[in-house]
């Protein structure tokens, strides 16, 4: 019966062991500190180049919507799975988008956008071109290549009865 015993036990020893080796590999892959390039002098966390979101969704309590966008060109391109919805709109901006409840609290950042009710385009596959520029919160008739710098891009929508009801990530985006 002792043997039978000691058994089992060596039997559990082993498994523990390598239960235990698997979640430390595990807590490695998934380790979330930041690294030491990333921060500042003054300890600060630092966004790094590599960065391609900035939160879970641009309106939190929405749908979330994956947005698809060309990499690295003064004109990108927009894909994403069509929701059925009359009423979307993606924004690219200068800033980080500011949120106020559920609006754009920073409007006057905006540099282009598009919207289902341009006519141009369609729900779920958009062309820079089909969007138009945007000057001082003023939505222009044209679009023009985007300068080099960073922006921020979202896309968000809105049901029949216009709630809010889709959003994107926020994704940060380099023009070279």
């Amino acid at each position: 019966m002792c043997k039978n015993n000691s058994k089992l036990i060596g039997y559990f020893i082993w498994i523990g062991t390598i239960f235990t080796a698997i979640l430390l590999v595990g807590c490695e892959l998934m380790d979330d500190s930041t690294p030491e390039e990333s921060l500042g002098s003054e300890g600060v966390s630092l966004a790094r180049q590599s960065d391609t979101f900035l939160q879970n969704r641009l309106f939190y309590q929405t749908i979330m919507v994956e947005l698809e966008i060309t990499p690295n060109t003064p004109t990108p391109s927009f894909a994403w799975r069509s929701t059925g919805s009359k009423y979307m709109r993606i924004g690219i901006f200068q800033q980080k988008i500011d949120l106020d409840d559920r609006t754009i609290a920073n409007p006057i950042d905006a540099v282009w956008t598009w919207h289902s009710g341009l006519a141009r385009g369609r729900e779920g596959n958009v062309s820079f071109s089909d969007g138009a520029d945007v000057r001082n919160g003023i939505i222009l008739g044209a679009s023009t290549p985007l300068p080099s710098g960073d922006y921020f891009i979202a896309l968000w929508g809105y049901n029949d009865n216009h709630d809010l009801i889709y959003s994107s990530q926020e994704y940060r985006y380099l023009v070279p």
